[in-house]
């Protein structure tokens, strides 16, 4: 892997020199916006042209604003960092399945991530769902033994009949078993698919995984979720 640090105190990571310079063009501000994804105090992602290539650029704004989460940083590489290592090794190994991460770009002060964004292939999806894709893919993650963290539909973006591209995850390694794995396939059929028949054994995992759902999923949590949201949003947690 590439890297230059600048005197701006931004550092930029690549596995080609090209990137090093689209990281510099944006840091410039010599790029074009075309279209805005999100704008939320979570996250910035937005598809931008440098040098009349299209490119989609996030911004993981909780890893910088919440306390727990900068602190967590101190030690870590942090998101976009780690996704572009872990995609970019997966790809290597044969799993040709994911939007690929091209440059990260990260700023700390004393130790810890201050601002941070990946920059990332774009794709032109079709805007359509398929649920039977969406499951083999997330099969072939599982089989490498990593997570998506993720499985809802916006994040396989379907490029044609029999392929689709992965996109919002940083392909982590799952350590505790097959609880992940039970966790991603249960979020794909609670919460979009649920017709389909669940393709993985129901053992001690799958109840694990099935009881956090449901846990998640109380009124009770749901009520503290949005009271710690609205305090975040007013910066009590900054």
């Amino acid at each position: 892997m590439k890297k230059k640090v600048l005197e701006n105190g931004y550092t930029l990571y690549a596995y080609e020199e090209k990137y090093l310079r689209v990281g510099e063009k944006i840091l410039n501000e010599e790029y074009n916006i075309l279209k805005e994804y999100k704008n939320t105090l979570r996250n910035y992602v937005v598809v931008i042209e440098v040098d009349k290539e299209k490119y989609v650029l996030k911004s993981p704004r909780n890893e910088h604003r919440i306390i727990q989460r900068k602190i967590g940083t101190l030690l870590k590489d942090g998101e976009v960092l780690t996704t572009l290592k872990n995609i970019n090794r997966l790809t290597k190994e044969g799993l040709n399945i994911f939007a690929q991460p091209y440059l990260a770009v990260v700023k700390r002060k004393n130790g810890f991530i201050q601002e941070s964004f990946i920059v990332m292939e774009y794709v032109e999806g079709i805007d359509e769902k398929n649920k039977d894709l969406a499951i083999e893919y997330t099969k072939k993650m599982h089989e490498k033994k990593i997570y998506h963290g993720d499985c809802n539909p916006a994040n396989f973006v379907i490029t044609g009949k029999k392929s689709l591209k992965v996109i919002d995850t940083q392909a982590k390694k799952m350590f505790f078993g097959k609880y992940r794995a039970h966790y991603d396939m249960l979020t794909m059929k609670m919460d979009s698919y649920k017709e389909v028949i669940y393709p993985y054994k129901k053992d001690c995992w799958y109840y694990m995984a099935l009881g956090m759902k449901q846990f998640k999923k109380s009124k009770v949590i749901k009520n503290i979720k949005d009271f710690r949201k609205r305090k975040r949003n007013q910066g009590v947690e900054e």
